[in-house]
Order: C-alpha cells, then structure tokens, then sequence
C-alpha cells in the first residue's frame, strides 16, 4: 500500500513539473498539411521518429532531415519526438491547410524556420503563429509569377528522363530575388493516370568527387516547395504540366537540384537531376 502511494506521488509530481515546464517552454507548432511535404532539417542524423497519432501522418526519415505530412485533412494536433545524433527534439504537429513555412532548420542548435525568403527565424522556441499562413500577399506574388509561366512557350528540352513509360522533362525555368519557379512536362504513355502524391526538391552537392571510386562527402539538403499545386493528376495517354517555387540558392558547379515526383498508390517515382547552370543562368520573372 505504502508503495503504491508513493508510486502515485511520484507521477503527481512529475505531471505537475511537466506541465509548469511546458508554461515556460511551449512546444514547438510545426505546420503539416495534406497537400504538401514538411521539412524538418537537424545538425545530426535522424534515428527515431515517434508520433502520437502515427496513423494520421506520413513520415519519412532522410540522413539528417525528416518529412512529415498528414494523410488526411483537419487532422488533430499531435505531439512528435525526433531522436537525432545523441540528442532529443519534442514538438506538435499542427495542421495547416495552406501552411507558408514548411522548412524548419535546426541546424544551428536553436529552433529555425527558414521562411522561404532565404533567411531565418530562430529562438528558444518557435513561435506558434509562425505555423500558420500569415504571409498571404507573399503567396499571392508567387501565385501570379507561376500562372505567368504556365502561359509561356517551353523552351527546354534537353533536361529530361524516361521511365516506365513516362516522360519527365523541364519545360520553363525563371528566378526572382527570392524563388526559382519551375515548369515540368510529363508525358503519359501508359493507360494508367499518374497521380503526383510526394514532390521532393533537393539541393545536390560535391556529387563528383570521388575517393577510391565512392562519392565523397556528398551533401543533400531539402528544399520545400514554397508555391505550387502538390497534388496533381495526368491521365493515361495524355500530357500535363506541374508548376512549382522553390526557395532560390546558388549551386556550385558540381551541385545540381534533384527532383523526385512519387505516385500515390504506385511505385513508379520520377527521379529529375537539373544541373546548376540550368537554374543558375535562368531567365528572371
């Protein structure tokens, strides 16, 4: 009896310590939504994921990056530990129906959320407004920019890859002071519709450098879309173009942006290397 209430005490007192921790240190609203992948990037590698309501998210592990996103919509906010290199990161997932911030870089040692301009907003913690879609005439610049190049003429066609009887290619690229927009073509040969569920934009370095036949010291960095249809579909037998912003960064001349288009319901993945020069000599918009 005695140590049953003990053991009772004991739990009192930690829920109390824990709930005055969390006045002092709210966790940190990170922004999901089920349109769009969310990009949390740490200074170590990523070995555990650990979501309280697992069956509404979709989250993938990449080196030291992880990307969540929510399978449904108007899903509950939801409490998500990350283990990486030796240490722990507790936050919540909150849905957003159109969120604007959906790179949170933690590279620094202290919470940031890059904010698709090219910098960044770090504290102790983040803010939870910054979860939500404040940056509406943003979104809405990048919106005209996109639709302007939906109407322009393709004018590239020698980026490109083939399979499984599709066709991915680059049809338009453009830069501003803070987005690179991007234009693709597929084409569909086979009978079965291709519908784009996962969109990955990664920034590819020292790709070619090599030691005793390996790549060396190859670094990979997530780029989230920040403007764009996500989900989209191209019927069977028939041609579609996707358009997308991404965040604009400079490339080296061994760096190239890797894009993945995954299938929902499907294995075929489209895989895209563009090289730097593409993107860095782009026309603007």
């Amino acid at each position: 009896m005695k140590n049953s209430v003990y053991l009772l005490a004991v739990i009192l007192a930690f829920a109390v310590s824990t709930a005055q921790a969390q006045k002092v240190n709210p966790l940190s609203d990170i922004a999901v939504s089920d349109s769009s992948t969310t990009y949390m990037v740490f200074n170590g590698p990523v070995s555990l994921v650990d979501v309280g309501m697992a069956n509404n998210y979709l989250v993938k592990i990449e080196a030291n990056a992880v990307f969540v996103r929510a399978k449904k919509k108007n899903t509950a906010p939801t409490p998500i530990l990350i283990r990486y290199g030796s240490k722990y990161w507790m936050g919540r997932l909150v849905y957003t129906p159109s969120p604007v911030m959906q790179l949170y870089d933690f590279n620094e040692g202290t919470p940031a959320i890059n904010n698709g301009t090219g910098s960044a907003l770090s504290g102790s913690t983040i803010g939870n407004e910054l979860a939500l879609d404040k940056s509406i005439e943003k979104r809405e610049v990048v919106e005209s920019k996109l639709a302007q190049l939906r109407k322009a003429r393709e004018e590239k066609q020698s980026v490109a890859v083939v399979e499984n009887d599709l066709v991915l290619s680059l049809a338009n690229i453009r830069n501003d002071k803070d987005f690179t927009y991007l234009r693709f073509k597929v084409i569909n040969k086979t009978n079965i519709d291709y519908n784009v569920d996962f969109t990955d934009f990664q920034l590819v370095e020292n790709s070619k450098k090599k030691f005793l036949g390996k790549k060396k010291n190859e670094a990979r960095r997530p780029l989230a879309p920040s403007g764009g249809e996500l989900n989209q579909n191209i019927n069977g037998r028939s041609t579609g173009y996707l358009t997308y912003a991404i965040p604009l960064y400079a490339a080296t001349e061994n760096g190239y942006l890797e894009v993945t288009l995954r299938e929902q319901n499907g294995a075929r993945v489209l895989v895209l290397p563009i090289p730097s020069k593409v993107i860095n000599r782009a026309a603007s918009i």
